[in-house]
């Protein structure tokens, strides 16, 4: 199963190692003054259950890059190209969390009011782990038929 926690720490992985834009913060919450340009990444989930243990998942990662305006007031939308660039490199064919790897089909990116969004869906099976109840420890089984007497005994794990 991929946690919140893995996956946060590999879309950081991808932003500051892979597309190697280390420059840049990286942060899941709103942030309302920032001292520098920064991603802010936003995960949206979605879940199909088939049973107790296996469901199906879609996640939608938009990768928000801001800008701090320059001493004009402006962004540089080069600067946003070039991040777009970054990512593709990185997120493409697979995307990995943890041991798995993921195929991104698609990627989608505009630039909004000067905030670079760059999205990918992340579609994949995972499972949720479920204790097992204790095995039986010993099972005795007698079938008598007629003169015929059949018993089967199993044998617990540590072969007695």
């Amino acid at each position: 199963m991929i946690t919140a926690k893995e996956l946060r720490a590999a879309l950081v992985d991808l932003v500051k190692v892979k597309a190697g834009l280390s420059a840049y913060e990286v942060h899941f919450d709103n942030v309302k003054e920032a001292s520098g340009s920064y991603f802010y990444i936003k995960v949206t989930s979605r879940r199909k259950t088939f049973d107790q243990v296996f469901y199906e998942r879609s996640l939608a990662i938009d990768l928000q890059l801001i800008l701090l305006p320059d001493g004009f007031n402006r962004i540089h939308r080069s600067e946003l190209y070039d991040a777009v660039d970054a990512l593709d490199r990185a997120v493409r064919p697979v995307f990995h969390v943890k041991d798995r790897f993921i195929t991104v089909q698609e990627t989608r990116s505009r630039i909004v009011d000067g905030v670079l969004h760059y999205e990918f869906d992340l579609d994949f099976a995972d499972y949720l782990p479920v204790e097992m109840p204790p095995h039986m420890e010993t099972l005795a089984v007698d079938l008598s038929v007629g003169n015929l007497k059949l018993e089967l005994k199993e044998e617990t794990e540590d072969g007695e």
